[in-house]
């Protein structure tokens, strides 16, 4: 086996009161590995003292102790360069305690001569061994780690643990505080939903003052007010009080800027205060938010039709009503009215037979289908037509006048003079109708009936009769 020799020597100071210890330890590995293999010498002087004569046990324990320290070294080195422990994270110190406790001492010699003490001896130590034991400490290491992790896992969940249970402890508390009042809300939200059907319910029976007071209390409440603010503004109008249903609708375009029932709603408002390109503006605020709302195209079509004569914009807004509902014989009604005033009376009079498929019962229909039919020269169809308005509602004078007329154009002067008389005992405000009858009555061959009305037409504002009475030489 090749050796290596490792001298250490101290600092020699050879003299009386000295005494030397001189060491020769040859180490051998068990294994067939010689990279350790060798003889180490130590020699070390101790001062007069230190060390009793004769104590031959003391100066072996010293000369061991301080060879087993280099041996020792020696043998940590080894194993740190080790390929069955390279790499492992092993303490020094655990490597050393092994080496230290594995290695096996042999003395075989040793003599005292006087004060100087020599030591021969052989140290065993096989690596494998410690490599077992080496990796006994790696797993007790891993085990420790493991240990440290879990542990430290186990903090951090029993500190979750902890955040969870006061968690739950502030959210028992806010339970607990809830919960002294979950009775007194649900009563209250129960109170309200009772107050609105209560509110519709009159509403829907006419009463709108009883339902105006109900919204007033729950927006003072300010309870549901965008809702109670639409609903109340409605009964407003329907009261009449287009100024307070306005404000209403103001308001509610305050809470949601983009309801188009409040910007329709206030346009009808505009409408009956006489606003009427303010209202066209919310009409079509409306229509822009919702292209889809079919009675902002009905509502701004009759103030086109009905208040600024516009009958174009109007027609538009009612083919596009008839577009969005089909089968609304009432948007029927409004187009033909439409064509009508634009004299297009074949076309409105269509509409209007539509109409009449489900408002059976509506004069006003009858009695424009027969404006229509007088214009067109069609008497005796538009007798017909005004006779099934007068059925409807035989309070009317205008259905009378109209349909006198038609008499009149058909020659039946007794019937046209029956109308006009019917017409004017139900107090037709028109002065033509006193012409007219004026001329009826001439016709008839009555003279002084005939002035009489023309007279009366002429207080009225209307002078033709007087431009007849003077072409017929009647004073």
């Amino acid at each position: 086996m090749p050796e290596s020799t490792t001298d250490v020597t101290a600092a020699s100071n050879s003299g009386e009161g000295y005494h030397r210890i001189l060491a020769n330890v040859a180490l051998y590995l068990m294994t067939g590995s010689a990279s350790l293999a060798g003889t180490f010498t130590f020699q070390k002087e101790h001062r007069s003292g230190t060390i009793q004569y004769g104590a031959i046990e003391e100066y072996r324990s010293a000369a061991l102790t301080n060879v087993d320290a280099l041996v020792v070294e020696e043998l940590c080195e080894f194993l740190r360069t080790d390929q069955m422990l390279k790499g492992r994270l092993i303490h020094d110190s655990d490597i050393r305690s092994v080496a230290e406790e594995l290695v096996q001492k042999e003395i075989i010699e040793e003599k005292l001569e006087g004060t100087t003490y020599y030591l021969k001896a052989r140290l065993l130590a096989d690596p494998e061994q410690i490599s077992e034991v080496v990796n006994l400490l790696q797993e007790i290491e891993n085990k420790i780690e493991e240990l440290r992790r879990a542990r430290t896992r186990a903090d951090e969940a029993l500190r979750e643990v902890e955040r969870l249970e006061k968690e739950v402890q502030l959210a028992r508390v806010k339970v607990d505080l809830f919960k002294k009042e979950p009775d007194k809300a649900l009563e209250e939200t129960d109170e309200i939903e009772t107050l609105l059907r209560e509110a519709r319910d009159l509403f829907a029976n006419q009463d709108y003052e009883g339902a105006i007071h109900i919204y007033t209390s729950l927006i003072q409440r300010d309870k549901e007010r965008l809702r109670c603010l639409l609903d109340r503004g409605a009964a407003y109008f329907h009261t009449d009080q287009y100024g307070a249903a306005g404000a209403d609708f103001s308001e509610a375009l305050e809470l949601d800027p983009f309801n188009p029932v409040a910007y329709h709603n206030r346009g009808s408002c505009r409408v009956k205060m006489g606003a009427f390109d303010d209202a066209l503006k919310d009409y079509a605020q409306a229509i822009e938010l919702d292209p889809q709302y079919s009675e902002a195209y009905r509502n701004r079509g009759i103030t086109y039709l009905k208040y600024l004569s516009d009958y174009e914009a109007a027609l538009n807004d009612f083919n596009r009503l008839i577009s969005l509902r089909p089968h609304d014989h009432a948007a029927y009604f409004l187009r033909g009215t439409a064509f009508g005033k634009l004299m297009r009376f074949e076309e409105a009079l269509r509409d209007y037979e539509k109409a009449a498929e489900t408002l059976k019962d509506d004069p006003w229909l009858y009695y424009n289908m027969g404006n229509c039919l007088l214009r067109m020269r069609h008497y005796e169809e538009a007798i017909e037509s005004y006779s099934k308005a007068i059925e409807c509602r035989p309070t009317v004078g205008s259905f009378y006048h109209n349909r006198g007329l038609a008499f009149a154009k058909e020659g039946r002067i007794s019937d046209a003079l029956s109308d006009y008389n019917e017409a004017l005992n139900l107090g037709l405000d028109d002065p033509k109708a006193y012409v007219i009858r004026g001329f009826l009555y001439w016709k008839n061959g009555e003279r002084d009936k005939a002035r009489q009305d023309w007279e009366k037409a002429a207080e009225l504002g209307e002078t033709r009769g007087l431009e007849y009475m003077a072409q017929l030489d009647i004073s």
